[in-house]
Parts: structure tokens; C-alpha cells; sequence
């Protein structure tokens, strides 16, 4: 029988990244779909045998033995049946998905093996053929959207992007994607039941892939500028931006580190997810270098989707004056980690402002939370998607992989994060007006905080 794989992790695990079921959409959405075909006898056992190890993995390690009795294993029975008679892989997987689902809980999805590269090409074959995806695959034409009222709007415009170069600015609806107008996504988006988990992560993580397409394969655009003016343009996507992350079997990611002092002397720190730590805490240790004569620190998690839960603590660190504090902590069936921050050697010890919103998940809400409770950090933003649990991955042996969570997690103050998310201290609704005009509404309130802190206060230098 074949014998599903573990992904290697640390004693932390994998804090849930991305709230996980959003990330397989996301990266769904920018892969083929090859036509259904039915399923051999091979293959229905091997998915008989994977909805087998969906049903035990959980029941094994789930936090909560209540949440995986009875009713669990009626589920997995009746879903059991569904796959003996499933004709395609499809249905197989929808009823998997279903038999999760049922826990209503974030991070415990099935991502499809078809959202997957090879890690390492293991022939001159291979290798050829991956060289030829990064030219003519997923690609991505350089912008964040968000849902502000009944539009998706550009929230973020990178520089240098194909987006940027064809005149998009923040603020912009975009009102269609090659014909297809977006109204019918946001109908869509708005009739997902607020209470079911995850769905604030799940709606941003669909509205991100009106920014996505095949590389060179040009979509036609049509946005809302000033006024509702109508703006067409024509738009290449371009391959990915960033560092690529490479995590056990996870889906190959991009890291993207932004660090930037903004008037009148602010430092601020934005980066996507909480992996590669060699690369984010260089950049950010540098930009802690500069800022010996800055008012106040920022660390954007806006749009961040989490990692690895213990980076956490080697950001936090910079932050504190006191030992042996803690974050929070982990809560497993075999007992409790605290998540026990430590002070660097020159600690920064002025304003230190955090930036979240609706896709602010895993570690950064973990961090948002924990420095909020600490009493170190003032937070700005939307509620985070309380999307919190830490998780693990495995290969199932029809080859798709399982993300169920193994634990719970706790803020400082005994705050569940799970459902609940991280809830700003000074919450702030961007809107396409202040944007258009050139703000960045949550950033803004943030700087301002930290300048009237300066002023009144006069904290100590680092």
C-alpha cells in the first residue's frame, strides 16, 4: 500500500500559510485544467485510500478529539461512498473537500497536485521543460485588489510592473477582465456566508487572480479611473516578482520584501509571507540600522499570508526591553509551546505601529496579536480573517496534498485567534476616493499616530 509522505518541519510546524483553501484557489485558478477523464480502478483506489487518510491524519491529530468523533466518522463514511462511485477525479476531490469542510475550521484543505511544480527536475528533460513554463506560464501583471463596497479595486500598484507601465494607479475598479465583467465575482464573493471560515481570506485570494494570466498572453482590461472615467488597456502578464520559496511540498512561492523610510522619518517594513527568514531578516535588520534617527517603526502584514509561525519571535525580539515574554501559545493534544520572545542586543524601543487587513492570516495574525497583548505595538487596519491554526502538510497517494491543522493557538492574553482574528486598535476602511488621491488610508494613520506619540512623548532613542 502506498504510504503517504510527511513534509519536514520544525518543532514550530507550519503556522498555516495563507489560509490554505484560498491559496489552492489562488493557485487553482492559474493552472490548466486538462479535461475530465474517467478514473481507472487504479486510480479510485488510491483515492479511496486518500479520503481513508484524510478521514485518520485529522482524527489522529486534531487539538480537539470532540471536534473528529461521531459525526466525523459518519461524514467520512457517507463521503467514503461518494468516492467508490465518483466517475472523475474532480468528483472525487469535491467529495473529499466536502468531508473537510465539515469541520468548518480554516486551514484543513486539498490542494490538486496540478497546483504543483517539480521542486528539483530530476532530468535535462525536466529541466528544459521548466525553464519553458517560467516563460510561457502563470504570470501576474503587478497589482493587489481588494473588495471596497460593491467594486474590486487596485489597492497596490507594484513599480516597474506591467500594470504600472500601462498607467494603472491605485484607486482604479477594474470593471471587466477580457469581457468578463467583475460584478458577477463580487455577487459572487458577496454571497459567501461571512461566518464560514476563512471567507474574508478566501474572497481577497479570488480577487487576486483578476491580476493573474499567462505570461505574454495579453487580457484586456477595462478599469473605472476618476469620475468612473473609462480606461482600456491592454496588458501583458510578466513572471512573478520576488524570491522563490521552495517549503517541503508546498507550492512553490514568491517572496517580496518592501523597506522604505516615509516622511517625516517612519520606517516601514512590508513583506508577503513568513518564509525565506535569511532574506527577511537581512532587509529588515538593515532597515533597523537606518532608522537609528526614525520616530517610529511599521511592519505592514497587509496581504501577508503567514509561514513559518516561529519567525514571529526573531522579528519580535527587535521590540522588546523585558526577557521571557510571550506571544502566545501553541495548544497540541500532547501538551502546550509558548511562543517566548527575548530582547536583541539593541532593541528598538520607540513607536512601533502594525498594519493588518482581511488577508492578514496565520503568523501575522499570530504576531499582530501577540504584540497587540504585549502591550508593544498599536494596530492598524481591518480585522485579520482569524485564520490561526498551525498546520502541516502531507502527499496523499493520489498525489494531491492534505493541509490539516494539528494545533491551536492562543494570544498573550488567552485570546482565541481562531474565528476570531486580530481586531485593530484603530480600525481604518480604506476608500477608492483616498487612494485615487494618492493615500494609503491605514499607512497614513499609522504615521500620524506615530508622529503625535513622538511629539507628546518623546521616547528614548534605540
Amino acid at each position: 500500500m502506498h504510504q503517504p509522505r510527511t513534509v519536514a518541519r520544525s518543532r514550530f510546524g507550519l503556522l498555516a500559510s495563507a489560509a490554505l483553501t484560498g491559496l489552492a484557489f489562488l493557485l487553482g485558478a492559474c493552472t490548466s485544467t486538462p479535461k475530465p477523464v474517467p478514473l481507472t480502478s487504479e486510480q479510485r483506489e488510491l483515492n479511496l485510500q486518500s479520503i481513508d487518510m484524510v478521514h485518520g491524519r485529522i482524527k489522529q491529530r486534531h487539538y480537539d478529539p470532540e471536534k473528529v468523533g461521531a459525526a466525523w466518522d459518519a461524514k467520512h463514511a457517507e463521503m467514503r461512498a461518494v468516492v467508490a462511485e465518483a466517475k472523475t477525479q474532480g468528483e472525487a476531490r469535491a467529495a473529499m473537500t466536502q468531508l473537510i469542510e465539515s469541520l468548518n475550521q480554516t486551514h484543513f484543505s486539498i490542494v490538486p497536485v496540478e497546483a504543483y511544480t517539480e521542486v528539483e527536475p530530476d532530468s535535462e528533460e525536466k529541466g528544459k521543460e521548466k525553464e519553458k513554463e517560467t516563460k510561457t506560464g502563470s504570470g501576474e501583471i503587478g497589482i493587489d485588489v481588494r473588495r471596497l463596497g460593491d467594486q474590486a479595486v487596485v489597492t497596490v500598484v507594484s513599480p516597474s510592473s506591467p500594470a504600472a507601465r500601462a498607467g494603472v494607479r491605485p484607486g482604479f475598479a477594474i470593471e471587466s477582465v477580457d469581457g468578463r465583467p467583475t460584478s458577477r465575482l463580487i455577487k459572487q464573493l458577496n454571497a459567501i456566508d461571512p461566518n464560514r471560515a476563512g471567507s474574508a481570506f478566501m474572497a481577497v485570494a479570488l480577487l487576486q487572480t483578476l491580476g493573474h494570466g499567462e505570461v505574454g498572453k495579453a487580457r484586456k482590461y477595462v478599469f473605472l479611473a476618476e469620475n468612473e472615467r473609462r480606461i482600456h488597456v491592454t496588458i501583458e502578464p510578466a513572471p512573478p516578482e520576488g524570491i522563490v520559496q521552495r517549503f517541503g511540498n508546498m507550492p512553490e512561492m514568491r517572496l517580496k520584501i518592501n523597506r522604505r523610510i516615509v516622511p517625516p522619518g517612519v520606517g516601514v517594513f512590508a513583506f508577503n509571507m513568513w518564509f525565506g527568514p535569511p532574506q527577511v531578516f537581512a532587509e529588515f535588520e538593515s532597515l533597523l540600522k537606518e532608522c537609528d534617527s526614525c520616530q517610529g517603526f511599521i511592519i505592514d502584514l497587509r496581504g501577508n499570508i503567514g509561514g513559518i509561525g516561529a519567525m514571529t519571535m526573531g522579528l519580535g525580539r527587535h521590540f522588546i526591553t523585558e526577557p521571557d515574554q510571550k506571544l502566545g501559545t501553541m495548544i497540541q493534544r500532547e501538551g502546550r509551546l509558548n511562543f517566548v520572545l527575548n530582547p536583541s542586543i539593541t532593541p528598538f524601543t520607540k513607536p512601533l505601529a502594525i498594519l493588518i487587513d482581511e488577508s492578514s492570516a496565520s503568523a501575522s495574525e499570530i504576531f499582530a496579536g501577540g504584540m497587540q497583548d504585549l502591550g508593544r505595538a498599536r494596530v492598524f487596519g481591518k480585522r485579520t480573517p482569524g485564520a490561526a491554526l498551525p498546520a502541516i502538510v502531507e502527499i496523499m497517494p493520489n498525489r494531491d496534498r492534505l493541509y490539516y491543522a494539528f494545533a491551536n493557538y492562543i494570544s498573550a492574553k488567552g485570546q482565541m485567534l481562531e474565528g476570531h482574528g486580530v481586531i485593530p486598535d484603530e480600525p481604518v476602511e480604506p476608500t477608492r476616493e483616498a487612494l485615487l488621491a494618492g493615500g494609503d488610508p491605514i499607512l497614513d494613520a499609522a504615521v500620524a499616530w506615530i508622529t503625535s506619540q513622538s511629539t507628546s512623548n518623546n521616547p528614548p532613542s534605540r
